[in-house]
């Protein structure tokens, strides 16, 4: 353990030196594997399916504010899903438009979170971003988790109806416009996964908040635990079909993501808890301190030889050499 703390202060070192650019990293490699994960997904316009593509609007939105990261998504989802239907673009672009009218322009810094959720089920492991986003936001992060997923499933059921449209071509654009919107919003397993990743987010940051020992730990796993019950028992009710392998790993990864989270934003060595107790003049107080876990990082010492010291060590090394002869 004491190994994992003197890396985290490393790192700590190092990014409080180079932050700027660590977070510019980041940024594009979040906006690189979204954007990359949506082509795998729906990647019909096979021009802007190219992972060049997606490089190059990576670089661009990293020196942008997130928010068009987001606008950068959505716009190459609608591509894609123009090149399937004419009716489907239509449905997916007003989704969007309600999404950034109703929330997203009074809330712009959530967009990330929002990107966040849709590649983590595009990688079949949503409950690692919702646990995640539990453990270091607010109850509020629900929202923009709800409207990740509804984004996602949007993406999904593209997807699915796309075969089908592009065999009947001669359908019109308003029977795949009021069809694919029929099919998105009666989605149950859509509406199922929102409440079960709703439950999480409260679930976990309730826990965390508790005044309990390793809160954070309890926290990752009943959440984990949480959204993996609701998922499984809501599907086996509405009879959807959810796979129960998936979610077992989805939880087992935001298990594993909880504690890696705790390490970095929450080591605390609870063998050292202490309650106080203390008062003023209108209240006691009864407090339970938790110390944080840190260890120093060994600074390593470097001797240094000036010129004239080594000049002298050369000229008395010179001298023993003469006496021997």
């Amino acid at each position: 353990m004491e190994s994992v703390l003197e890396l985290k202060e490393k790192l700590q070192n190092v990014y409080a030196q180079y932050s700027t650019y660590i977070d510019k990293a980041v940024r594009f490699v979040l906006a690189f594997v979204a954007f990359f994960m949506i082509n795998r997904e729906i990647g019909y316009m096979h021009m802007l399916a190219n992972p060049v593509v997606a490089l190059g609007l990576a670089v661009i939105c990293t020196f942008l504010p997130p928010i068009f990261t987001l606008v950068a998504g959505a716009v190459l989802t609608m591509a894609h899903v123009y090149s399937v239907s004419l009716g489907m673009l239509i449905v997916t672009a007003l989704l969007f438009v309600i999404m950034y009218v109703f929330y997203l322009r009074f809330a712009p810094k959530t967009a990330i979170v929002i990107l966040v959720v849709v590649t983590a089920y595009i990688a079949k492991v949503p409950a690692a971003a919702l646990v995640a986003l539990g453990l270091l936001g607010t109850p509020a992060y629900a929202v923009p988790a709800a409207l990740g997923t509804i984004a996602y499933y949007m993406i999904h059921q593209v997807k699915k109806s796309a075969a089908a449209i592009q065999a009947a071509k001669s359908s019109s654009f308003v029977n795949d416009m009021i069809k694919f919107a029929k099919q998105a919003v009666s989605s149950k397993e859509m509406w199922l996964m929102v409440i079960a990743g709703i439950i999480c987010i409260i679930l976990v940051y309730t826990i965390r908040r508790a005044a309990m020992a390793h809160a954070w730990k309890a926290a990752s796993v009943a959440g984990a635990l949480a959204y993996l019950i609701v998922a499984a028992a809501g599907g086996s009710v509405l009879g959807v079909k959810i796979s129960t392998t998936t979610l077992f790993v989805g939880a087992v990864v935001a298990v594993v993501t909880g504690l890696v989270l705790e390490i970095i934003f929450f080591a605390v060595d609870y063998s050292k808890c202490e309650s106080l107790q203390f008062e003023d003049d209108e209240y006691y107080y009864y407090v339970k301190a938790v110390p944080k876990m840190a260890v120093a990082v060994p600074e390593k010492r470097v001797k240094r030889i000036t010129t004239q010291r080594a000049n002298q060590n050369v000229r008395h090394s010179h001298g023993k050499g003469k006496t021997r002869k």
